[in-house]
């Protein structure tokens, strides 16, 4: 087990070095991405929507507002369809080397975790930049992120598993997750739909963490104990029934890719 994981940590070193081989900028492409996700959100929002969104006293609220759960956003969704088709990803390597499947998957929560993180870190000297209060409530950050990585490692691997079965999965995917970022509160306030859709707050799990993430982005307020008991619950229910699924379906798997 502790072989496995220590490979999986080497897989995500080389799919980290390997990603931007041969551009001309290299890895500093890990950095200038994000950078220029929050710079376009930024300038572009900022102006157009100031006056409409009276958040908190800064002229950037909004960008303060929007950045956190975009992030958050292309972190989880990237995570699940990258789960989603490592199964046909990895097939030459699963038929070649003995080695668990799950090791593979591992080395791509790996990767985007640590995207992730320096994601984050960027964020937050945005809002050094902009002169926003940064507390030690910021410190929450840390393990609602770590929560919030297994999380959709556990739904990826759920999915990965009955893709190589309903292989349609693979173009649904992609569609099902764009229908679920413009039915969470991201680009747009919940209250807007809190009245007329109240289920799609209730009933949307990833809601839970990108309203924390906007909570102590642009009010330094610390999420509540409900809320981090609930994220602990989906986050261990969907690791279990992934490990239980895996156990029970890896093995069929191994034979029809």
């Amino acid at each position: 087990m502790i072989h496995n994981i220590l490979l999986a940590f080497s897989f995500a070193k080389r799919d980290f070095n390997e990603r931007y081989v041969g551009t001309g900028l290299g890895q500093f492409w890990y950095i200038l991405s994000p950078l220029v996700m929050i710079f376009i959100y930024t300038v572009i929002f900022s102006d157009f929507m100031k006056m409409k969104l009276e958040i908190v006293d800064n002229s950037y609220a909004y960008s303060i507002y929007l950045v956190p759960g975009l992030l958050a956003w292309t972190t989880f969704s990237t995570i699940i369809m990258r789960l989603n088709g490592s199964f046909f990803e990895k097939s030459g390597l699963i038929k070649k080397i003995n080695v668990p499947m799950y090791t593979f998957q591992l080395s791509i929560v790996l990767t985007e975790g640590f995207l992730f993180f320096i994601s984050m870190t960027l964020a937050l000297g945005f809002l050094i930049i902009v002169d926003h209060v940064i507390t030690w409530v910021f410190l929450w950050m840390i393990p609602v992120m770590f929560l919030q990585i297994l999380f959709a490692f556990g739904l990826g691997v759920i999915v990965s598993l009955f893709t190589p079965f309903f292989r349609d999965l693979r173009e649904v995917v992609p569609i099902v997750m764009q229908l679920w970022f413009w039915m969470t509160p991201i680009i747009y306030m919940a209250s807007m739909i809190e009245e007329r859709y109240p289920f799609l707050l209730k009933y949307n799990p990833f809601y839970l963490f990108v309203s924390i993430y906007q909570d102590i982005f642009l009010y330094s307020k610390p999420p509540n104990i409900e809320k981090v008991m609930l994220m602990f619950i989906m986050t261990s229910t969907s690791l279990i029934v992934a490990g239980y699924l895996y156990k029970k379906m890896i093995s069929v798997i191994k034979d029809i890719i």
